[in-house]
């Protein structure tokens, strides 16, 4: 393979693995907005509580929203789509999904080592977060790879 089309592969694979990471992030946020209840653990009750409340189904709306416009950057910018401006922008706001990311798994994983270390960790949170707060950070890590990837 020539170093020209191993470039573009890795630039075409980093952009496929953002939009895969999108759009399995959106999907469960779509789920709760429409009031589905499954992976919450013992939070169960808690989110039928919450469920009652508008502000629920509107934050997960809006989650599920964001990931679907992160499966559209990474398709995108895959792509010939727009010019040298939009692909200037969906790069910026890739590289602020990346740190916004990439600091929300930190501060989840920091919480959660916390809780495991002090012993509060059945009692606070359930067993589903020791996934969700590494997804995070992979889903940074997809994003920062996109941005790297297509400024080399």
């Amino acid at each position: 393979m020539t170093p020209a089309r191993t470039t573009s592969s890795s630039k075409l694979l980093w952009c496929v693995l953002v939009a895969g990471w999108s759009l399995v992030f959106a999907a469960p946020h779509f789920y709760w907005a429409l009031g589905g209840r499954g992976g919450l653990g013992a939070q169960a009750a808690a989110a039928d509580a919450a469920l009652q409340q508008g502000w629920f189904a509107a934050y997960n709306l809006a989650a599920g929203i964001l990931g679907i416009s992160g499966a559209v950057v990474g398709v995108v910018v895959a792509t010939t789509w727009g010019g040298r401006r939009v692909r200037r922008w969906l790069l910026s706001a890739a590289s602020v999904a990346c740190v916004l990311l990439l600091l929300r798994g930190a501060l989840g994983l920091t919480l959660l080592g916390g809780s495991v270390l002090s012993g509060t960790f059945d009692e606070q949170a359930p067993l589903v977060l020791l996934a969700i707060e590494p997804w995070f950070v992979l889903g940074g890590l997809a994003f920062g790879g996109m941005v790297r990837s297509q400024r080399e």
